[in-house]
């Protein structure tokens, strides 16, 4: 981004979201309105994932100021969410080898003081790597982990149980609610929206929710999004668009454009 550097980051919060297929980054000052910038940098298919990473990076100039704080949000099939009660002070990791034995990941730890758990989740050793000595104190989460603190604290308002759902491009988030506390946090792949709603559907099932009383809230891509509202309300009555954060709106236009994931994470004490 041109002039892009001119600028001091040193009180700036960024944010990157990492995948084989695309790194997005996200940098804005919380006390600054209209100061959210995001990018998202397509990686080459097939290539080396800690590689592609690094290269993105590096041809970035932006990305290695110093910022005040540093997120990177690292999306995985391999995770466990592990309750604070039995959680460990030591090696949680443990749980997530029983999860998953022949897995080869280095294992990130994230506690959720309000879900009340501890997220164990797994990825890249090299990218890990790099992360850690490019950048400052990097915190790494997997996308469930803003998710779930964010929804827990909006959970709270009234008495019936509540369906999240985060959409993104052939993968959805999950995340349910009870009075109780978290009742499933998961993560689908779907290719179309009759796919969706199945699993939306089996999961309400299975969880034994309401179909009059409790509700089904959905953030992320519109137009997937109008479709599978009118799929599930041929069995639900609640379906409605998670409402955007007031707060986010004074950060800039960019703000509507990012995945949910990130909305939430900017918001949460992480």
């Amino acid at each position: 981004m041109e002039g892009a550097t001119s600028i001091d980051t040193s009180q700036y919060t960024l944010m990157m979201r990492m995948t084989p297929s695309e790194l997005l980054y996200v940098y804005y000052h919380p006390a600054e309105d209209g100061s959210m910038v995001s990018e998202r940098i397509a990686l080459p298919v097939g290539d080396e994932y800690a590689h592609t990473i690094e290269q993105a990076v590096y041809g970035h100039e932006i990305l290695l100021q110093p910022f005040k704080r540093v997120y990177v949000v690292m999306p995985s099939k391999h995770f466990v969410l592990v309750p604070q009660e039995v959680a460990t002070l030591s090696d949680n990791s443990m749980f997530f080898e029983r999860m998953y034995p022949s897995a080869q990941d280095y294992v990130i730890e994230s506690h959720m003081p309000h879900t009340g758990a501890v997220m164990l989740s797994g990825t890249d050793a090299r990218v890990v790597s790099f992360i850690n000595r490019t950048f400052d104190n990097p915190t790494l989460l997997h996308p469930l982990t803003a998710l779930c603190e964010y929804f827990y604290r909006k959970s709270r308002l009234g008495n019936q149980r509540k369906m999240y759902v985060h959409l993104l491009r052939n993968r959805m988030d999950v995340v349910c609610y009870g009075r109780e506390g978290l009742l499933l946090a998961n993560t689908f792949d779907y290719r179309h929206s009759n796919d969706a709603a199945y699993h939306l559907l089996n999961v309400w099932k299975q969880l034994g929710l309401d179909q009059r009383h409790d509700e089904v809230q959905i953030a992320g891509d519109a137009d997937t999004r109008r479709e599978l509202s009118a799929l599930l309300r041929n069995y639900i009555l609640t379906v409605v668009p998670v409402i955007f954060p007031s707060h986010c709106h004074v950060l800039g236009s960019d703000a509507m454009q990012i995945p949910f994931d990130l909305t939430a994470l900017s918001l949460c004490e992480l």
